[in-house]
């Protein structure tokens, strides 16, 4: 399996090498080729990397205005949060409980050793229940195989 995503890999990567070279099969000759637009792209990722050398303003600037909305938005998170918790009117119990709850086996107590003592029940008994089932599987293959012995003469 890694072998056939490995084949997949290389022959992508050296597809697109091979049609950088290529030339183009329309007799347009509007455009540039995918070697120019390459060398092109790569002219413009060394210019933009050299733009705060050249105007450190406008960087300091842009550092400044996301610094901004990141502590915009952090308070806005928390106003909707305080919002939510007002109109839901009470503190989020605790999440043993919530759990069990989901669960629908847990009785809904609010002790949390007895919750998290059914919930430990709970988990082994779905492990026991796997461990059982492989133990089955295997049984079945185990009857279907047969097994010589080699023994001197």
């Amino acid at each position: 399996m890694f072998f056939l995503i490995r084949f997949a890999i290389k022959f992508c990567f050296w597809m697109t090498v091979v049609s950088l070279f290529m030339p183009s099969l329309s007799n347009e000759k509007g455009g540039p080729s995918p070697l120019e637009a390459l060398l092109a792209a790569q002219d413009t990722i060394s210019d933009l990397s050299d733009f705060c050398t050249r105007k450190p303003q406008a960087c300091e600037t842009g550092k400044a205005a996301i610094a901004n909305a990141g502590v915009r938005a952090g308070e806005a998170a928390k106003v909707g949060y305080e919002y939510l918790d007002a109109q839901l009117g009470k503190k989020s119990d605790d999440p043993d409980s919530v759990v069990a709850r989901a669960h629908g086996d847990a009785p809904d107590t609010s002790d949390a050793q007895a919750i998290k003592a059914k919930l430990r029940e709970m988990a082994l008994r779905e492990i026991i229940n796997a461990a059982t089932r492989e133990r089955e599987e295997t049984s079945k293959i185990d009857a279907k195989a047969h097994t010589g012995s080699v023994s001197k003469n």
